[in-house]
């Protein structure tokens, strides 16, 4: 379960709609269920008190599968890596579109800028497939990782060092190996492609220069369609989920819109906005009633039901959410229970409510070795941004012998927009580096989905001369003699063959990380201040300097599978648009 704490101000909202419930239950007797004149769903929970009478009892959600999304688009600045092939649909195709923007500037300096036209046929650039999957829920300018591979059939080399220009992706639908229905435009895409940059062996990973990633470049240009589905037609339910699911997440803006007897459209609010999954299962776990006597009922009777063997907690911790600060007298014995999945799904909840106790309770999972919860609660104290008391234990956390640890509370810190963290943009949209303060070890951690970081966690994270490295391409060389107290940079620039005269830095990798990854300028005193290196040639410098023990530090690239320490990044099958691809 993903955590993120909200302001305990957002409190269970009791209106006049309470009119509506007369006569469906009686103040006098506990509630076992309600008569709403439509049969629950058939469910293997359907005993649980975190099913029964919920909205999830009733309805179910469409439009939580990943949408595929596709175009052609053009990465430039390749050198001579590129191609003047293309396929004359896909080159008219392109063409338009350029137009419709403004053209992009020459890569090389002092060249005149070029039409579309001449653009595509330059060795300088690259017809490519641009593919990725908007993610669930997502709304409008959510980002997500496309993929990039070079046409097919084209003379392509290499697209390392490449920018994909700006382009839209479309819905598709595959008819044939050959063929696929194109769609309405749902997202756009743009930015620096990253190359793998490890050869094989290296790293544990395998480069192939005709495919790449441009890293959190995809930005959805719409919200993405949620919406309930009513198991039985009935206007009246739909009302009442529309009312009750508005009244707990009270705003400027409708949360829910009973558009019929069969749906009811949800918006995801701002503050769930990077993790609307959760906020579906809130909805999903909302009561139908918010009867104060029904609420604080069945709060004790999930308390009861959380503690039994076999219980489903992570959704009775949702719907002990959605009951909201009534559920806190029930939760705060649980958090210290003998049974860790009790004690963390109680203190997960209670997060979520912004009880600080709560946070105290997390921090005991976070820092237990044994706990196997304990990846989530680092996660959940950092999604905790407006409760101060989570910051110290994710802190010390940095100091953990265990590598992943000290990953994972760093990822926490900087969801918390923690100011340990200071975080320094390189370039032109180039990738970030932050520097991370931590006693016990030096880590080089660097991020390969999501957003281009690389953190450097240590007090002094340093190269240690004598050093030498060389980029395969020979784009740069970067070196250091016995006894020196800096590094010197040579930088090539591969498309023209011009060097850059030595430029040296101090030693701290945290000052050479800037120099490479700057912009290619200099200071208004002559001083080289950038060497225009991509993310990718940085973080094959850093891997090799890390590897033969010329920085201090252990090296770690985030692997795909890292993200099931916090939950699945989406859910698992096939994109939607292969089954309803007019949806989005």
């Amino acid at each position: 379960m993903s955590l993120r704490y909200h302001p305990a101000s957002r409190r269970l909202a009791i209106l006049a709609p309470l009119l509506l419930l007369c006569g469906c239950l009686s103040s006098d007797e506990k509630p076992k269920t309600l008569d709403l004149g439509v049969d629950p769903i058939k469910s293997p929970l359907a005993k649980s008190a975190a099913f029964r009478d919920t909205i999830g009892a009733y309805a179910y959600f469409e439009g939580l599968r990943p949408m595929r999304v596709r175009g052609y688009g053009l990465v430039v600045g390749l050198g001579k890596n590129g191609s003047a092939d293309c396929p004359r649909d896909v080159f008219e195709r392109l063409v338009q579109r350029m137009y419709k923007r403004r053209p992009p500037s020459a890569t090389l300096i002092d060249q005149k800028p070029v039409s579309p036209e001449q653009l595509i046929r330059s060795l300088d650039t690259a017809v490519v497939v641009v593919e990725g999957d908007i993610p669930p829920a997502a709304v409008k300018a959510s980002r997500f990782d496309v993929g990039v591979v070079a046409l097919p059939g084209t003379q392509t080399k290499s697209l390392r060092g490449g920018w994909l220009y700006v382009t839209d992706l479309e819905v598709f639908r595959p008819i044939s190996e050959k063929a696929s229905i194109m769609g309405q435009v749902l997202a756009q895409a743009g930015g620096p492609v990253f190359v793998n940059p490890f050869s094989q062996g290296e790293a544990a990973t395998q480069s192939n220069p005709l495919r790449a990633t441009v890293v959190g470049g995809g930005v959805a240009v719409k919200d993405r369609r949620v919406r309930l589905v009513l198991q039985e037609p009935s206007y009246r339910l739909a009302r009442r989920i529309q009312d009750r699911v508005n009244a707990r997440f009270a705003g400027a803006k409708r949360v829910a819109d009973a558009t019929s007897p069969s749906f009811v459209s949800l918006r995801i609010p701002e503050e769930f906005a990077d993790e609307p999954v959760h906020f579906l299962g809130i909805v999903r776990a909302l009561y139908l009633t918010w009867d104060p006597k029904f609420q604080a009922d069945r709060a004790r009777l999930l308390a009861e039901e959380i503690a039994e063997p076999g219980a489903p907690h992570a959704l009775i911790a949702l719907a002990l959410e959605g009951l909201g600060r009534t559920a806190l007298p029930v939760l705060d014995p649980l958090y210290t229970h003998a049974d860790d999945a009790v004690a963390f799904h109680a203190g997960a909840a209670g997060l979520r409510l912004g009880d600080p106790v709560s946070a105290d309770a997390l921090a005991v999972h976070a820092a237990d070795s044994t706990c196997l919860h304990r990846f989530k609660a680092i996660r959940g104290l950092g999604r905790a941004r407006g409760m101060a008391s989570a910051a110290m234990p994710l802190r010390e956390l940095l100091q953990n012998d265990d590598p992943r640890v000290a990953v994972a509370a760093y990822e926490a810190l900087l969801d918390r927009d923690d100011s340990l963290i200071q975080s320094i943009a390189l370039g032109r949209d180039n990738f970030i580096v932050d520097l991370v303060p931590a006693k016990r070890r030096n880590l080089v951690y660097v991020k390969r989905a999501g957003a281009r970081r690389v953190a450097l966690i240590g007090d002094d994270v340093r190269c240690v001369p004598p050093l030498l490295y060389r980029a395969p391409d020979g784009s740069v060389t970067i070196n250091a003699h016995p006894g020196d107290e800096g590094v010197t940079v040579l930088r090539l620039v591969v498309g023209t063959q011009s060097m850059s005269p030595a430029v040296q830095v101090p030693l701290d990798v945290g000052s050479l990380v800037g120099l490479l990854g700057r912009e290619a300028d200099v200071s208004l005193h002559g001083e080289v201040v950038g060497m225009g290196l991509d993310y990718a040639a940085v973080v094959r410098a850093l891997y090799h300097l890390c590897s033969d023990g010329s920085i201090d530090a252990t090296f770690i690239l985030e692997e795909p599978n890292a993200a099931e320490l916090f939950g699945p990044a989406r859910p698992v099958g096939r994109p939607e648009s292969e089954s309803n691809p007019s949806g989005s």
